[in-house]
């Protein structure tokens, strides 16, 4: 398949990156909206939620830009950490927001819909992030073996 000079991950990242933008808007929208409303502060759930789309552009950032722009700053370890982090921080996020705001009937209410729509992208992002931490585990076990060969003794002992 031609992708015009663009790997799949490239893509598949591009995806997560718009995914990304999406709840940012969505999340941010969130808090703002909540920020006075709510005695001054915004819940923790709704400020959990923003930092860690902003955590989850940092980790995209990383994971995609470094084995291309400086090589010898990704580390396969570091980067399945990272992701499986992330994925934790989407999972619990989108969970206690999901509890946070129940089902509720909006009626054409801008923030109720902002904040149901942001619990379903977080959930989009949990699936993207798990899948990208399932990816790198592959990709690093697989680069694992192919380092060693038979006959020669295994570099970690």
């Amino acid at each position: 398949m031609n992708l015009g000079g663009f790997s799949k991950m490239s893509i598949i990242y591009a995806f997560v990156a718009l995914l990304l933008i999406i709840e940012l808007g969505l999340t941010g929208y969130v808090v703002g909206e909540t920020d006075s409303a709510w005695w001054g502060g915004s819940p923790s759930q709704f400020a959990f939620m923003l930092f860690t789309t902003i955590w989850s552009i940092l980790v995209l950032a990383y994971i995609a830009l470094t084995p291309v722009v400086l090589p010898s700053l990704h580390i396969p370890i570091v980067a399945l950490a990272l992701l499986s982090l992330t994925s934790l921080f989407w999972f619990a996020g989108s969970i206690a927001m999901a509890a946070l705001i129940g089902v509720p009937d909006c009626n054409g209410n801008n923030f109720c819909q902002s904040a149901q729509a942001g619990v379903a992208f977080g959930f989009f992002n949990w699936t993207a992030f798990t899948a990208l931490a399932i990816m790198e585990f592959m990709r690093s076990r697989g680069q694992g073996v192919a380092d060693h060969k038979p006959g020669r003794p295994y570099s970690g002992a």
